[in-house]
Formats: structure tokens, sequence, C-alpha cells
């Protein structure tokens, strides 16, 4: 059991790895991209126009803020465990916070239909868990 975990893990890690490889670009550029792709394809469905891009590119550019704020979070945890000086005391709340936000806004943006900006949730409830199988198989140094 153990080994298939393993193998469903480094089957969803492993196309950002060749990505990488083969692009030289950083982890954020195919993360921002997957999500963008997913939006975009919500609200090609949704056809509602114009207000469902805004949408789109709200939540777009809420990752990127939240992929900068977990990518500092993971530097003040690093710190933490060589047992530097951190400087931010607070970061191990980000998560706390995070989840507590993403829940109130997944049911907000349901009750209103909001369906990009509920594809967000979707996809920023699962950032967390990803960003810690990335880090399981690319640990800072």
């Amino acid at each position: 059991m153990k080994r298939f975990r393993h193998f469903i893990e480094k089957c969803i890690v492993w196309p950002v790895e060749f990505g990488k490889r083969v692009t030289g670009l950083d982890t954020y550029v195919f993360e921002m991209g997957f999500v963008f792709v997913v939006l975009a394809i919500v609200a090609l469905i949704s056809h509602k126009g114009y207000v469902e891009w805004i949408g789109v590119f709200a939540v777009f550019f809420t990752f990127g803020h939240m992929s900068v704020a977990e990518t500092l979070r993971e530097q003040e945890e690093a710190r933490a465990h060589k047992g530097d000086p951190v400087t931010v005391e607070c970061y191990g709340k980000l998560e706390t916070y995070y989840f507590l936000k993403e829940g109130c806004w997944f049911v907000y943006f349901l009750l209103l239909g909001a369906w990009s900006a509920l594809a967000g949730c979707v996809l920023f409830l699962f950032y967390g868990p990803w960003r810690k199988l990335w880090r399981k198989y690319h640990p800072l140094p």
C-alpha cells in the first residue's frame, strides 16, 4: 500500500518536474498556468460573459498572492527547523486562516452561483496539500 501511495504521489508531482526540467521555469509558473486553464474552462462553460472573466482574473491574482505567501511560510518553517531565528512569528497561523477563509468563501460563492470564484476555492483548498506533497519530494535546502 505504501508503494502504491508513493507511485500516486510521484504521478502527481512528475508533470511539474518534467516541465521544469524541459523549460527551466519555476514551479509557480506551472501552478499559475494550471490555475488559469481551470478557471478559463469554468468561465467558458458558465457563459456568464465579462463578469465571469473579471472573477477569473480576481481569483488568478489572488492565487498568485497566496502562492507567494505560502513560499514565505515555507521559508520561515525551514528556518525554524534549522534553529535559525524566525523573522515572522505568526507564520504558523497562515494555514489555519487559509482554510477558514476558503471554507467561508466556498459557501458564499456557492450561494451566489459565482462559478469561477467557486472553482478558485476548490483549487485553493488543494493548493496546501499540493505544496506539502511537492516539498516532500523537493525539500528546501
